[in-house]
């Protein structure tokens, strides 16, 4: 099979995944894969509060991959071996960083937001509650 025609069955797979778990919206998988991640708005809480929330989220992110990029670190001294793996080398040193990059620029993003909403005076109280921006209430 051409490399394109893998490309296609996996698109082809991820959504009839999808489209079947739209099917059945109460299940567990369902919920695990359509759930709100992150922080849900607080009712009354300020706008510039809840996305500093949001950054100290993404910045948790960012912690949690300097801890894996670590043990990985920890796991290639130990055993030179994985060091030759490109599975491991790839995970290592691409993927993980990547991860913390995006997770980098979405708390800066966020903080930037809180700080233009604090001083735009766009610091109106949320009003919706988690459960109903996402639809599970």
């Amino acid at each position: 099979m051409s490399f394109v025609t893998h490309i296609v069955i996996f698109w082809v797979a991820v959504i009839a995944a999808i489209s079947i778990l739209r099917l059945f919206p109460e299940s567990f998988m369902a919920r695990l894969v359509f759930s709100r991640q992150g922080p849900g708005p607080r009712g009354g809480e300020a706008r510039s509060r809840y996305m500093l929330r949001w950054a100290g989220y993404w910045g948790s992110w960012i912690g949690q991959c300097a801890l894996v990029f670590a043990a990985c670190w920890l796991a290639a001294s130990w055993r030179p071996e994985l060091a030759e793996s490109l599975w491991f080398l790839v995970f290592w040193v691409v993927v993980v960083p990547v991860l913390a990059l995006v997770a980098a620029f979405a708390s800066l993003f966020a903080l930037v937001a809180s700080t233009k909403a604090m001083i735009a005076a766009a610091n109106d109280a949320t009003t919706a509650s988690a459960g109903a921006r996402s639809g599970l209430e």
